[in-house]
């Protein structure tokens, strides 16, 4: 007991490890149930920024197209694609939390302590490229729901989808979104790892961060992710937006997004920055405090300290 006491003195918990390796399937299950948490949260909101995105409109204010969805579609349009959402953020995040512990557990016995940060941002790249095969599907059918009403159900739109593009077509998009999560993702871990760091190092008799500086911690990360990677966010929306089936005006990253660079200006590749900052700072603050908060439910600290 002497020695533990010791060894947690001299290495805080937040770089300690006792084991390493492959993550335990509790922190896929602590992913899962802080995914759904968030998505439940934050949907109309997503719905909000979708619809500014996809050009479908030259109104840019978040009141405006939220009263107009209001509207238009009563307040359950605020929710439509909420199943694809539900059904897909359960196993997207826990993939994720899964890939993103399991990579770092392998890196970090390899690296000096100050090279810590590369095994954060390599893990968070590579949970977005283990991810991408489920997200892209999904996404694609909840933003043909968010921004049309010729869909009655995500499983109407996912036959629809295939019928009229094929199967192939629910990966529309898939290069943007490599193009947005992963850089987002090594942006959010590093900056969410390093201002952990800081307030472990900065609360003496604290040796896990408190809820406050979690919330404080991953909101600062998200937000700085999504302010980064929102132009690719904007080519995401337009290439997963159009009809199936119908005449494409776009067709590839580079293409979508030089076409939007000529035709709308720098403006136009921020479109929805607002809604999308205020989603991933909100996203980022629930997704890392309910995660942290569940690993803790699970007693995942107990043998794997480090978050």
């Amino acid at each position: 007991m002497q020695k533990q006491m010791i060894v947690i003195q001299i290495f805080p918990s937040s770089l300690y490890k006792p084991q390493y390796g492959l993550a335990k399937q509790e922190h896929a299950y602590a992913g899962a149930f802080a995914g759904v948490f968030v998505s439940l949260c934050l949907h109309p909101i997503d719905t909000v920024k979708t619809v500014i995105q996809s050009g479908h409109t030259e109104q840019r204010s978040i009141q405006y197209i939220g009263r107009s969805i209001i509207s238009e579609r009563g307040l359950s349009g605020l929710y439509r694609g909420i199943t694809s959402n539900i059904a897909s953020s359960a196993p997207i995040s826990a993939i994720y939390t899964f890939s993103y512990e399991s990579v770092k557990g392998a890196l970090l016995p390899l690296v000096a302590k100050e090279y810590h940060s590369l095994a954060h941002c390599v893990a968070g790249g590579c949970a977005s490229v283990a991810t991408s095969f489920v997200f892209t599907p999904s996404e694609r059918i909840k933003q043909q729901m968010q921004v049309g009403s010729h869909y009655h159900s995500c499983w109407n739109a996912l036959l629809g989808i295939v019928r009229k593009g094929g199967f192939l077509s629910l990966y529309n998009g898939w290069g943007a979104v490599l193009c947005r999560n992963v850089p987002h993702s090594i942006i959010k871990f590093y900056t969410y790892e390093s201002l952990k760091n800081v307030m472990v190092a900065s609360q003496q008799r604290h040796a896990q961060p408190t809820t406050i500086s979690t919330l404080f911690c991953g909101g600062l990360a998200g937000s700085t992710a999504a302010l980064f990677t929102t132009p690719f966010d904007v080519v995401k929306t337009r290439l997963q937006t159009q009809i199936p089936g119908s005449v494409n005006r776009y067709n590839g990253v580079y293409n979508t997004f030089r076409d939007i660079a000529q035709r709308e200006g720098f403006k136009g590749l921020y479109r929805g920055l607002t809604p999308r900052l205020a989603m991933y700072m909100t996203q980022g603050a629930l997704f890392f405090a309910s995660y942290e908060s569940f690993k803790k439910l699970f007693s995942l600290e107990a043998t794997q300290l480090e978050s």
